[in-house]
């Protein structure tokens, strides 16, 4: 399966949020992404020795945090499980396309 490319930035309603890996996520509740709405930052954990995550992991938690985006700023409420269940989805899409060149 390809690997999805985590982006440095993107943008949403005029807003740019910066993406970054931030090795303090995993010891804030034992977290492995934060969408930081105040400040538009998306923190993810990153894969460290002493706390090894598979790229999968951080490319869903990637996609569970841009579906908390997407949701805050068309001002829809979800709960984390279905948070969780878009951002699956979203990331099995992202991974799985296949194109013609």
């Amino acid at each position: 399966m390809p690997e999805l490319k985590i982006p440095k930035r993107f943008t949403l309603h005029s807003q740019v949020v910066e993406v970054v890996f931030d090795s303090q996520v995993d010891f804030r509740n034992d977290n492995r992404g934060e969408a930081q709405f105040r400040i538009n930052k998306i923190a993810l954990a990153p894969h460290q020795e002493t706390h090894p995550r598979p790229v999968s992991q951080i490319e869903q938690t990637f996609c569970h945090e841009l579906i908390h985006y997407i949701a805050h700023h068309a001002g829809v409420e979800l709960d984390e499980r279905d948070t969780d269940v878009m951002g699956h989805l979203l990331h099995q899409a992202l991974t799985t396309m296949e194109y013609d060149l």
